[in-house]
């Protein structure tokens, strides 16, 4: 199917690796000119050696995405090379995993600003490039602790949580100027992210990470990690000019581990 998004421009966050490669591939395989943002400029580098064997542009940028002059860098040199944005993938390294009490009060304070405010930020800064060409899609990468929460990722919840309500409160004003907001939640993919939280809940169990995995995925229904070209693609549909009436919602991609109807 051809997503009609050929020559389109799309920053994606934390892009150098995991998920938000997954989905700067799956969008530059469609023809996307793609802004590569993360930290660590030798993975970006190489990242952008990967995507460029897709025949389009690549601008690689290594940021900090919770701050503010390096999300506004982003934007001016984006335009500054592309002359546009189309779309946004709203992706960053989750917060620090723990439960209430093992949390500081600071842990809140950069939770907020690395997840919640850098969101609206990047948002707010692209959004008028969007509607002056009365085209845009913005997709947020949060997890599926915004439908079933955890008790020992507290900070997950409450600021992916709240990046949901977010979306869903902008959605309708922007539909009308052709610009769609979509939220989607990855469940358990082979990442460094979930790498580093096994790790955490082995030590808690005083159990090997390899058998704190094995019993993982044995709880699952279909018995593996996800790998993140699934996400990739189903970021790129809601990218695509097919998803033009899709906004508002907040889609899990988690093999049937979530117990809730919604």
């Amino acid at each position: 199917m051809d997503y009609k998004i050929k020559g389109k421009v799309a920053i994606v966050g934390g892009s150098s690796k995991g998920l938000g490669k997954a989905c700067a591939v799956a969008l530059a395989k469609e023809g996307v000119n793609v802004v590569l943002c993360a930290r660590n400029s030798d993975d970006l580098q190489k990242a952008k050696k990967d995507i460029e064997v897709h025949g389009v542009e690549v601008l690689a940028m290594s940021v900090d995405m919770s701050s503010e002059a390096d999300n506004r860098k982003i934007v001016d040199e984006t335009i500054a090379k592309f002359g546009k944005i189309d779309i946004l993938v709203n992706n960053s390294g989750g917060p620090a995993p723990g439960s209430f009490d093992e949390l500081s009060m600071d842990d809140f304070d950069e939770a907020y600003n690395s997840v919640l405010k850098y969101n609206i930020r990047m948002i707010k800064y692209c959004l008028p490039h969007m509607e002056k060409n009365g085209w845009g899609r913005i997709v947020n990468i949060t997890s599926v602790t915004v439908k079933e929460p955890s008790p020992t990722m507290v900070l997950s919840n409450i600021f992916r949580a709240a990046v949901v309500s977010f979306a869903k409160s902008i959605s309708k004003e922007l539909i009308g100027k052709g610009v769609t907001i979509n939220n989607v939640c990855p469940g358990y993919f082979k990442t460094d992210r979930v790498t580093q939280l096994m790790e955490k809940e082995a030590n808690d169990e005083n159990v090997s990470v390899q058998a704190y995995e094995e019993q993982v995925v044995s709880a699952f229904p279909h018995k593996r990690f996800m790998s993140p070209d699934e996400l990739g693609n189903m970021v790129c549909y809601l990218c695509s000019s097919q998803a033009r009436s899709i906004t508002g919602t907040t889609i899990q991609i988690d093999g049937g581990v979530m117990k809730g109807l919604l």
